[in-house]
């Protein structure tokens, strides 16, 4: 099953600009594995400035990504802490996965609507209940939206 999950509106952003949703997602989620202790996170090499850290390279059409790894719990802040030594960086990860592959949570590099999720019936309804009104289901290959309305 996939649902999309919308990022919240810059009004909805917490003091250091973070969305919370990607939080609330990847919080989430970590239930709904056998392997919350080991996931991966993968960002694009050209998406948090220079230096780019130390990290093993995949390549992805397009978009070379570093991989980090660690507890599923603490992913959401691997590229902030990998280029920063922070979490106040900003760097999200583009894709983020447990070991045993029970989801995957992706993002376009240049997307700023929504974020998808491939999982569970159950995971997308505590995806549901956990984020009122921010998921959606969709189709594997429905598009997405990229930007939001300059209105």
């Amino acid at each position: 099953m996939y649902v999309r999950i919308a990022f919240a509106s810059d009004a909805d952003a917490d003091a250091v600009g973070e969305d919370p949703a990607l939080r609330v997602a990847l919080g989430t989620l970590a239930s709904f594995t056998a392997t919350p202790a080991r996931g991966y996170a993968a960002i694009w090499e050209g998406w948090g400035g220079e230096p780019v850290p130390r990290a093993p390279r995949v390549p992805i059409p397009n978009r070379t990504m570093l991989l980090f790894t660690g507890p599923v719990g603490v992913l959401r802040d691997a590229p902030s802490l990998a280029w920063y030594g922070s979490v106040e960086g900003g760097v999200e990860p583009h894709l983020v996965w447990p070991e045993d592959q029970a989801w995957c949570v992706a993002c376009e590099v240049d997307e700023e609507i929504e974020f998808t999720v491939g999982c569970s019936a159950d995971a997308s309804q505590a995806l549901a209940e956990a984020l009122p009104g921010a998921v959606r289901q969709v189709r594997y290959g429905d598009p997405a939206p990229l930007y939001r309305d300059a209105d």
